[in-house]
């Protein structure tokens, strides 16, 4: 065995069972390198404090190039009340039973960079020792043990967490692919956590580090401008996301995207800021939004994704974002390179206007609210703290009744039009371009809502209870296509499918959608969906059109996760 190519080696381990390969750890020298690759018992390490001496006896040798996926889940100390949390030392009167102070905020964002700080450190360690290696990188934002707390503010938190002093991370080689993200859905009302949010622009900052980097993600709850559907006040009051901090949150990511040199390997991105998504749909869709962009002209977030866009040949979005993501204020834009682009929009934008209003016109004029220095969290506890707080004890906090005001299924042409019009143009801007998708969720149930007791929900969609949703498709000619109810895999010609409902767009905006591609094919049109008819699909059809998935299943980035 040892005279064979190792090569062949590695290819006859592929044929053998799990528990044929343990055998064979023994056999030879050659086999037992082979079997480690083969096997994958060494392509993905869940790393912590306490393992981390053993990862690097684990990984200093041949076994670093086997590793393809290391996990890390930052840590923050438990938050545990005691007599120090009611009043300052000082005798200022101040209490923080409820509201986190400013050296609690610094004490928070203190440890959350050493944490980013060890994981960076110990992979740098090993790349000192070995050669560079090949592999994902994911963190997962903090989930702070809350004990003992009777405030549910402690437990509901909108202060972002910030990485301090970025620039002294090291760089890391071996990170191909990074991912930040949300690992578990937390619902602080009903248990002892608290999910912490990232400030957006940690990102960025991370990105920067790694000079190979060729695939970027991110599961993240960006920011909740959207009142939850619970009945109850206090819940509502509590669970919340000031607008202050979530505006800030977006508008240093621009500002980190406005002045970083982001890797030049840099090809493909999965960006999801609306996770979990049952957070952006399950609201009441009668309350205003805020105006995240004021008092910039365009949305700072969206058109800083545009930017970063330019050299990339994969994108997949979900956020909420403005048509600056597509064409910006100056009117010139190009993506030489970008192949495949999915875009799940909110239905509302960044502004507070939404684009999507009730079938009877009703909040076609809704508009955002200003964000103003009220609109940030006290430093310190309220009398308005104190009186939700007994209004809680009193009548407790009820999360399991909830309104029914989800009615905005009818596109609102004065906010969606001009949207579609910079998807249209941006994409007739890719030479490269070989699929589009830019879709959005939208659900009914107007029980609650006004004028709609005896509305014919049919005219709507086929099964107006279910998930549904609202886009436009584009495939190249030689393509796999949206689905054949109508259309075509791999035609010869590009394809359009409206898979929009009763809506039709102008003959303007018609004409931008054809000059999408190669103007030497043909174009197909396809209007509607066989099953659902002319009026609204349900979502699996849109949920399908995976950029990072069925659709290209030879990407190396992201690897997916398995238990160990």
């Amino acid at each position: 065995m040892e005279q064979l190519p190792q090569e062949l080696v590695e290819r006859i381990c592929t044929f053998l069972t799990p528990d044929d390969l343990k055998k064979t750890l023994t056999v030879s020298r050659s086999l037992q390198h082979a079997s480690e690759r083969v096997s994958g018992a060494f392509a993905q390490f869940d790393l912590t404090r306490a393992n981390a001496q053993a990862f690097l006896s684990l990984f200093r040798g041949r076994r670093w190039q086997y590793l393809r996926h290391v996990r890390f889940r930052t840590q923050l100390s438990p938050y545990c009340q005691d007599e120090e949390t009611e009043s300052d030392a000082n005798d200022s009167g101040e209490t923080h039973r409820c509201r986190e102070s400013p050296q609690e905020l610094q004490e928070k964002d203190a440890q959350f960079t050493k944490e980013i700080d060890f994981i960076f450190t110990t992979l740098r360690t090993i790349e000192d020792r070995s050669s560079i290696g090949k592999l994902q990188l994911t963190i997962y934002t903090p989930i702070r043990a809350v004990h003992d707390v009777a405030c549910a503010h402690r437990k509901c938190v909108s202060w972002r967490l910030h990485l301090q002093n970025p620039d002294k991370l090291p760089k890391l080689n071996s990170v191909r692919a990074l991912s930040l993200e949300d690992e578990n859905m937390i619902f602080p009302l009903e248990e002892e956590r608290s999910l912490l949010h990232l400030d957006l622009r940690i990102l960025i900052d991370l990105a920067v580090k790694l000079p190979y980097l060729e695939y970027l993600g991110c599961q993240l709850d960006g920011g909740r401008g959207w009142t939850h559907e619970y009945t109850s006040e206090e819940a509502r009051q509590y669970t919340h996301d000031w607008a202050g901090p979530h505006r800030d949150s977006r508008h240093d990511l621009a500002k980190a995207l406005e002045h970083a040199s982001l890797p030049s390997t840099l090809r493909q991105a999965q960006l999801d800021f609306l996770k979990p998504l049952s957070s952006a749909e399950l609201i009441d869709q009668t309350v205003q939004v805020p105006d995240l962009v004021n008092p910039a002209k365009h949305d700072p977030f969206s058109s800083s994704l545009q930017l970063f866009s330019y050299q990339l040949r994969k994108l997949e979005l979900k956020a909420v974002v403005d048509a600056s993501l597509f064409w910006p204020a100056d009117g010139a834009a190009t993506w030489p390179y970008l192949e495949s682009i999915a875009i799940m929009f909110h239905i509302s934008s960044p502004s507070g206007r939404w684009y999507f209003q009730g079938p009877n016109g009703d909040g076609h004029d809704t508009k955002g609210f200003e964000v103003t220095d009220a609109s940030y969290p006290p430093l310190m506890d309220t009398p308005n703290d104190e009186t939700l707080d007994e209004d809680a004890d009193d009548n407790g906090v009820d999360v399991s009744t909830t309104t029914s005001c989800k009615f905005r299924v009818q596109p609102n042409d004065e906010v969606l039009v001009p949207f579609l019009t910079s998807f249209a143009r941006a994409a007739s801007n890719m030479p490269a371009l070989k699929e589009a998708c830019l879709w959005t969720p939208l659900l009914w149930d107007p029980s609650d809502v006004a004028g709609y007791q005896d509305f014919n929900e049919t005219q709507i969609a086929k099964w107006p209870g279910g998930a549904l949703a609202w886009g436009i498709t584009y495939v190249a000619p030689a393509t796999l296509g949206f689905h054949i109810f109508p259309g075509q895999h791999y035609s010869d010609s590009r394809q359009l499918w409206w898979t929009t409902g009763n809506w039709r767009p102008s003959d303007e905006l018609h004409h931008l959608f054809h000059s999408i591609g190669d103007q030497t094919t043909g174009l197909i049109e396809h209007w509607g969906h066989e099953q659902y008819g002319q009026k609204l699909a349900l979502r699996p059809i849109f949920e399908k059109f995976e950029v990072f998935g069925y659709r290209h299943p030879d990407s190396p980035w992201p690897i997916k996760s398995c238990p160990f």
